[in-house]
């Protein structure tokens, strides 16, 4: 059998080894006040890290449903300026004052700077919509352009083409 050592001391043990006997399980060196050395301002660092970043998280989730909106915005007043703009006989520019009245009356300073253009053809009409969606934070350099436009058809008086009307001559069914 052999024989039962003393238990060791810190003071038989070499220094390494003393680190090792007075470390928790493999935690850090304790300080006097029970906190460890190496973790101490960690968490401070944390919270303010996580912080920025749900901060940052948060604005940019403002900053896209400001510009879905302002998008919806112009896209909305290329489509009102279409409508006026296709009447038959309607002035031309009637389109682009449409499209800016609906700004001015809906959007609500949604759509920063917005321009309302009319393109006519003989057979189209064609309002287009372009601004800046406006920013949660207003950062230099950093703004948001948005640009939409809606076309259709002027609408005119036509006739019947033999064949394709309701009355194409004499009586008749089937």
């Amino acid at each position: 059998m052999l024989p039962r050592l003393p238990p060791a001391r810190h003071q038989d043990l070499p220094v390494t080894s003393r680190w090792r006997a007075l470390r928790p399980l493999g935690g850090a060196v304790r300080a006097a006040g029970g906190r460890a050395r190496r973790d101490s301002g960690s968490v401070t660092l944390e919270v303010a890290i996580l912080f920025v970043m749900v901060m940052a998280l948060s604005f940019g989730a403002i900053q896209v449903g400001l510009w879905y909106s302002a998008r919806n915005m112009c896209q909305a007043a290329a489509e009102a300026g279409t409508r006026a703009g296709k009447v038959q006989n309607a002035a031309s520019g009637a389109g682009a004052a449409a499209g800016r009245t609906y700004l001015a009356d809906v959007a609500g300073g949604l759509v920063v700077a917005p321009q309302v253009a009319e393109a006519r053809t003989a057979t189209t009409v064609t309002v287009r919509c372009s601004g800046q969606a406006q920013n949660v934070v207003p950062m230099p350099g950093f703004d948001i352009s948005l640009a939409q436009s809606s076309t259709a058809g002027i609408e005119r008086f036509t006739t019947s083409v033999r064949g394709f009307g309701i009355s194409d001559g004499a009586g008749g069914g089937n």
